[in-house]
């Protein structure tokens, strides 16, 4: 069950959900299904048990197509 970010067409709700294989998401606000997919980012963990740095701003957020906060990097 993959977790996927939504922004509703509809209303701008952003929000994220679990997705089964067959179904169809709607927005939890306005419960349209005229929803656009947002773009997540997976970090990539450290080598060598060591911290990974912050990459710094979020460039998705930067150009208008804002992940919900998935990649936990502020806009």
């Amino acid at each position: 069950m993959p977790l996927f970010a939504y922004r509703c067409r509809s209303c701008g709700e952003v929000f994220q959900t679990l997705v089964m294989s067959g179904e169809t998401p709607v927005c939890k606000a306005c419960e349209s299904a005229d929803l656009e997919q947002q773009l997540s980012l997976i970090a990539a963990p450290a080598k060598g048990g060591d911290e990974a740095p912050m990459a710094g701003r979020c460039e998705a957020a930067e150009a208008g197509m804002c992940c919900g906060g998935a990649c936990g990097m502020a806009a």
